[in-house]
C-alpha cells in the first residue's frame, strides 16, 4: 500500500507546475524509494541532475501539448541519449524505408477493433536491458495470429528467438520479419519451456517441444493508415517505430500525434485501434513492462500525412504479419 502512495504521489507531482528545490528533493527521495534505487555519493548528485532536468522538461512539455500528457517514471534518472542506448536500436532499420503495394483492394474495417478484447494477446513483458525489443513483437504478432486460428492463446519464447535466430543479433537487435523466417523453419516454443534471461545465450531449441505458428510472413502496404487498419482488423500487425524520443522515455497518457520522427528503432504490436477524445489511434503494446505508459501500451495517431507519409513515429513504414 505504501509504494502504491508513494507511485500516486510522483505522478501527481510530476504533471503539477514546477516546484521548489526541497519539493524536487522529496520528490527524487520518493522516487528512489518506489523504484528501489540506490546510488554511490558522486553518483547520487549526477542523477539527481539528470531527474530535476527531464522534470522540467516535462513540465514544459505537458504545458505545450494537450492530446498526450508525459509522467515521471522509471526513465527518469538517465538522460535522452543514455535511454536511447538502452531502449531503443534494438530493431534494426537500415535507414532506407521500402514501399510495400499489394493492389488489393482494402475492405471496409470497423469503427474499432481491440484484440486484448478477443483473448488474443498475451499481458504485457519486458524486454529489460536486451535490446530485443524484435522478439517481443515477434513473438506477440505470433501469440494473436495462433490465438486467433486455434482459439488458445499461448504465450511464446522470445529467448529462443534470442538465442537461435542466427541471422539477428538477439541483445543487439533484429527484424520482426528476419524472426517470422526463423519460427517458419524452426516453430517456437513457449515461455514456460524457454524462459526469458534478458542476456545472449545458448541455444536451448528443444524441437520436440515447438509449435508450428506461421509458415511465412507478409509485409502489408506501407505508408497506408487504411491499410494498416484493415489488417489489425484480421490480427494484431508487428510494427516498427522511432521509439528513441522524449516523448517515449516519459509517455503517461493520450495519443501521441507528432514529437517522433520515422527513423525506426523500436519494434512493438499494433493491437487494435480506437477514438481517444476525437483523436482516431493505433493500440500499440510496447515491451518494456507495465509500469510503462498506459499499463504498458501506448495510444499513437493515424494521422498518415506525418513522417512524409510513414506516419507518426514512422508506424505505417513497415508493418508486417505471420501467414500460415
Amino acid at each position: 500500500m505504501q509504494k502504491v502512495l508513494i507511485f500516486l504521489s510522483l505522478l501527481a507531482l510530476a504533471i503539477s507546475i514546477p516546484i521548489n528545490n526541497e519539493e524536487l528533493k522529496s520528490l527524487w527521495s520518493s522516487w528512489k524509494s518506489y523504484y528501489s534505487k540506490g546510488y554511490g555519493v558522486a553518483e547520487e548528485s549526477a542523477r539527481f541532475a539528470i531527474f530535476v532536468e527531464n522534470y522540467k522538461r516535462i513540465i514544459e512539455f505537458n504545458a505545450e501539448n494537450d492530446d498526450v500528457k508525459l509522467a515521471i517514471n522509471k526513465f527518469a534518472d538517465i538522460t535522452g541519449e543514455e535511454f536511447k542506448n538502452l531502449n531503443a536500436g534494438c530493431f534494426n532499420f537500415d535507414g532506407i524505408h521500402k514501399t510495400v503495394r499489394s493492389g488489393k483492394p482494402i475492405p471496409e474495417v470497423a469503427d474499432s477493433v481491440d484484440w486484448r478484447q478477443k483473448n488474443a494477446v498475451t499481458p504485457v513483458k519486458n524486454q529489460q536491458q536486451c535490446g530485443s525489443c524484435w522478439s517481443f513483437s515477434t513473438t506477440g504478432v505470433l501469440e494473436g495470429f495462433n490465438a486467433i486460428k486455434s482459439g488458445k492463446l499461448l504465450s511464446f519464447s522470445e529467448q529462443q528467438i534470442v538465442d537461435c535466430d542466427t541471422t539477428d543479433m538477439g541483445c543487439n537487435g533484429g527484424n520482426m520479419n528476419t524472426a517470422m523466417e526463423y519460427t517458419a523453419s524452426n516453430g517456437i516454443e513457449l515461455e514456460s519451456d524457454y524462459p526469458y534471461t534478458a542476456q545472449d545465450g545458448q541455444c536451448q531449441y528443444n524441437k520436440g517441444k515447438s509449435n508450428k505458428a506461421n509458415s511465412g510472413y507478409n509485409f502489408i502496404d506501407t505508408q497506408s493508415a487504411t491499410a494498416l487498419k484493415a489488417a489489425i482488423a484480421n490480427q494484431p500487425v508487428s510494427i516498427a517505430i522511432e521509439a528513441d524520443q522524449r516523448v517515449f522515455q516519459f509517455y503517461n497518457t493520450g495519443v501521441i500525434k507528432k514529437s517522433c520522427g520515422d527513423s525506426l528503432d523500436h519494434g512493438v504490436l499494433a493491437v487494435g485501434y480506437t477514438t481517444v477524445g476525437k483523436v482516431e489511434a493505433f493500440i500499440v503494446k510496447n515491451s518494456w513492462g507495465s509500469d510503462w505508459g498506459q499499463q504498458g501500451y501506448v495510444y499513437i495517431s493515424t494521422d498518415g500525412t506525418q513522417n512524409n507519409g510513414n506516419g507518426v513515429c514512422g508506424i505505417l513504414a513497415q508493418p508486417v504479419v505471420p501467414t500460415k
